[in-house]
């Protein structure tokens, strides 16, 4: 990151504190600092703060600027067409006729609905943010042209009371300086979350959320950064409040992704299909509570790109994206669920195992199979998905063995095994065959593979497969039953 500090421009170009120019760029991924003490006037032109897909120019001003007689800055905002963006003032006195031609909404808490801005002379207020839809036939680049804001700046937010849990208290709000914000250095206010939504358009069809929390390392699916003129969301979890900033909250650059040195307990599990991945994350912390905590817990937010793959667990009936409980110990068992807008094949990667003692076993269950797969020897699932309900899994941090199985008179023992491309499956049970048996084969990723009836003891099954390993599963209305077979 470069960076221009205006004190030392001053020293070269002038005597004394006061630096005087008629333009000034700055480039994208540039910064310049006015230093406490020295004065930059922009005098009868304009201060150009550039922004590209490679980043932004960023302003921060210790000392003063000033814009006199005409002087001006032109905050550049670099965004994709045919796309929603959350966007946000980094200028006073901005109006919605900036955006002529495109598609401004604003949202509203108390609905947790978007509305179109229909006036050209509507206020774009610092720090409340808004949605715009770019209809260029290429990117562009919007430029919010007036006096920066500086200084103390503050949002006051909401919380309504909606029949659905997950739809209260979600408020809109945005950077509103000329530079990068560093949610790290915020005051959270006690009503609030101490987690940001930022949306990206460029994930799936119609774009999906990012979030980040600190001090949750790899759960974070974005950083601490937020652009200039960046909107994104907050939520108020016990009532109304004010979100207050101030320039000791700004800071230059960032990065793309928050890399953490915390030592977390967490589980990642990484949802892929059409080409996106997402995650939920299950971590354990010893200040966490079993509850939604403001501080370490993440509510999921479902995307609208029928091409997205959602996972998420629960927490008091509302969806997760970070799920923080404060020990494993009678958190053995975790429900997750997973859902798209799309039918087909989709798979798991379970990451950050290496965080847990290795005498923590972990499981994941397909709960509508009645399968399991040990995570540490195999970290990989695939299934396939119906886009009719939310699919249910498990997460188990316990062996198998002490896993609670349904109530069943009935156990299946059986002998498998591949050879010469044909499977063998000779099975008893510890009574007389009370029905039917459906005898699947997967392979260790899930994909299903084939799927007979049978109501013989013993069963010759053509199979001509490529791997090495593969999974048999045996299920009755009464039992169930999986185990490995060899490739021969």
């Amino acid at each position: 990151m470069k960076c221009k500090t205006v004190f030392l421009i001053t020293m070269l170009f002038a005597a004394g504190s006061l630096l005087s120019a008629q333009g000034l760029r700055v480039e994208p991924g540039a910064c310049i600092k006015i230093e406490s003490g020295t004065t930059l006037d922009i005098t009868a032109g304009n201060l150009i703060l550039e922004s590209d897909d490679t980043g932004d120019a960023s302003l921060i001003d210790l000392g003063v600027v000033e814009y006199n007689n005409g002087g001006k800055a032109n905050v550049q905002r670099y965004l994709t067409n045919g796309k929603w963006h959350l966007v946000s003032s980094p200028i006073t006195n901005a109006l919605s006729g900036m955006f002529t031609g495109d598609y401004l909404q604003i949202h509203s808490e108390v609905t947790n609905l978007y509305t179109d801005v229909n006036s050209l002379t509507y206020q774009l207020l610092p720090m409340k943010g808004y949605s715009l839809w770019s209809v260029g036939t290429g990117s562009t680049t919007e430029v919010f042209a007036g006096i920066t804001n500086t200084g103390n700046q503050s949002f006051d937010f909401t919380q309504s009371d909606l029949p659905n849990d997950d739809d209260e208290g979600w408020n809109l709000v945005g950077n509103p300086y000329p530079s990068v914000l560093n949610w790290d250095a915020v005051t959270i206010p006690g009503q609030l979350s101490g987690a940001i939504w930022l949306f990206d358009p460029t994930v799936g069809a119609n774009g999906d959320y990012k979030y980040y929390i600190s001090g949750s390392g790899k759960a974070n699916t974005t950083s601490q950064y937020i652009p200039s003129g960046q909107g994104f969301f907050v939520r108020a979890t016990s009532g109304a409040g004010t979100l207050a900033l101030d320039n000791s909250d700004r800071t230059h650059g960032g990065q793309l992704f928050y890399k953490a040195t915390e030592s977390n307990q967490m589980l990642v599990l990484k949802a892929t299909g059409n080409n996106i991945t997402t995650q939920t994350s299950i971590r354990f912390l010893d200040e966490a509570t079993a509850n939604v905590d403001r501080l370490f817990d993440v509510n999921k937010i479902i995307s609208n790109s029928t091409d997205v793959p959602n996972v998420y667990t629960k927490c008091e009936g509302e969806k997760m994206a970070i799920n923080t409980l404060p020990t494993v110990s009678g958190n053995e068992t975790i429900p997750v669920y997973f859902e798209a807008g799309m039918d087909g094949n989709y798979s798991f990667t379970a990451t950050e195992l290496g965080s847990f003692p290795p005498e923590v076993p972990v499981y994941l269950e397909d709960v509508e199979r009645n399968y399991f797969q040990d995570l540490r020897t195999n970290p990989e699932y695939a299934f396939d998905y119906s886009s009719t309900e939310a699919k249910a899994f498990k997460v188990h941090f316990k062996d198998v063995t002490g896993i609670e199985e349904p109530s069943a008179t009935v156990k299946i023992a059986a002998n498998c095994y591949l050879s010469n491309k044909v499977l063998h499956v000779n099975f008893l049970y510890n009574q007389a065959n009370t029905g039917n048996a459906t005898i699947s084969v997967y392979t260790i990723t899930g994909q299903k593979m084939l799927q007979f009836q049978s109501s013989q003891t013993n069963n010759e099954i053509p199979f001509d497969g490529s791997q090495a390993i593969y999974i048999v599963n045996i299920t009755t209305n009464e039992a169930n039953f999986s185990t490995k077979v060899i490739n021969q």
